[in-house]
């Protein structure tokens, strides 16, 4: 019976993959997992090919240190993040084997064009469904409180642009006061999505506590904006019973999430600004009303007064006209009663009944 040791054909297997796969070929794939050593400098990954979420392939592969610095400094360049897994790449790599550690891929070149295009291929077709859902713009259509002081912030506690949020909210040249809650999330990484997802979901629950939520992460690098480019965070955010700000420093992409956001602001302090100046506008318009009621309150008066003063001039008249109408009157029936007193007196012939029946209705008309 003829064998073979284990490590003959491990030799055999070897020799014939470089024999039969000598050459190196580009290969596109999904990274699975990336773990790069600190200390050696060394890559490695897991590299799968899925179709209807079934992995229907998967391989090892490394990137050796000296390959690998070169590499993630052009990917980083051009796309603006660093490579992650859950990104689909192209690469150009040789097949190799080891008695040891079995098949494997070595990447020479990553080729971070067909990733940028991965990439915004995804984000439009998350954004296709969030349309399709009739949903894109829920979030949007929700009228802002006229005054934002209750506020839910989505972030890392050691994030810069947390710092920089709270330093231009609570120092705000007004003195205005906002109460602020903050639910820790990671802001990037391959636990981000999942993390910002639950804060999120924390914030709804408690809806009634506030007035609006922010998600905010430090400026300056870009890295990892993949995360928000979920369909369930999106969704989320987009369903949200609370308006919800990002502003998550970056300016070269907008992001899924800043597109479902009610509002999207460059940076964690742009989104301050705007709270506070928010609040400066309601209060200038509460000036402005009280302003307008101080002058309408003096025009009402004014006006009043005015008629008033019509009013008693108009009465005086009419009193003055009736005075002197009765006065008139009184001295016409004054002369009249002296002439028929006088008449009566000297024509014996008036019966004098008549005469005190006349008389009493002179004096009823002077009564009068």
């Amino acid at each position: 019976m003829n064998y073979l040791t284990l490590s003959e054909l491990s030799f055999l297997i070897k020799s014939t993959i470089q024999s039969s796969l000598p050459d190196e070929y580009w290969v596109t794939a999904e990274i699975a997992q990336i773990n790069s050593h600190y200390s050696s400098g060394h890559c490695y990954l897991d590299l799968v090919e899925k179709k209807d979420d079934a992995t229907t392939a998967r391989i090892k592969a490394t990137i050796w240190a000296g390959s690998f610095r070169q590499i993630r400094s052009d990917f980083r360049t051009l796309t603006g993040q660093d490579i992650q897994a859950g990104m689909k790449i192209l690469m150009l790599a040789r097949v190799t084997y080891h008695e040891v550690h079995g098949l494997s891929l070595n990447i020479r070149e990553i080729d971070p064009r067909y990733t940028l295009g991965e990439m915004a291929l995804k984000r439009r077709q998350i954004i296709e469904q969030l349309t399709k859902d009739g949903i894109i713009d829920k979030n949007r259509q929700l009228v802002l409180p006229s005054v934002i002081q209750r506020i839910a912030v989505i972030s890392s506690v050691t994030a810069a642009g947390y710092g920089d949020f709270l330093s231009r909210l609570n120092n705000n040249p007004y003195g205005y006061k906002f109460l602020h809650r903050l639910f820790q999330a990671y802001m990037q990484g391959e636990k981000a999505e999942d993390s910002m997802l639950r804060a999120l979901e924390k914030c709804i629950k408690l809806q009634e506590y506030f007035d609006a939520v922010v998600v905010i992460r430090g400026g300056g690098s870009t890295v990892d904006l993949h995360s928000f480019d979920s369909y369930l965070l999106a969704k989320t955010i987009a369903l949200s019973p609370l308006p919800v700000f990002t502003g998550i420093g970056h300016e070269r992409d907008e992001t899924v999430a800043d597109r479902v956001a009610n509002m999207r602001f460059v940076t964690p302090t742009a989104v301050a600004e705007f709270l506070v100046s928010k609040a400066k506008k309601f209060e200038d318009s509460i000036d402005d009303l009280k302003h307008r009621l101080m002058i309408r309150t003096i025009t009402l008066l004014a006006t009043e007064k005015h008629y008033l003063k019509d009013l008693t001039g108009s009465f005086s008249g009419h009193t003055r006209d009736y005075l002197k109408a009765a006065f008139t009157a009184l001295k016409n029936n004054t002369y009249m009663l002296q002439t028929h007193a006088l008449a009566t007196l000297r024509d014996p012939s008036v019966i004098l009944a008549a005469y005190e029946g006349r008389l009493k209705n002179v004096s009823e008309g002077l009564l009068r």
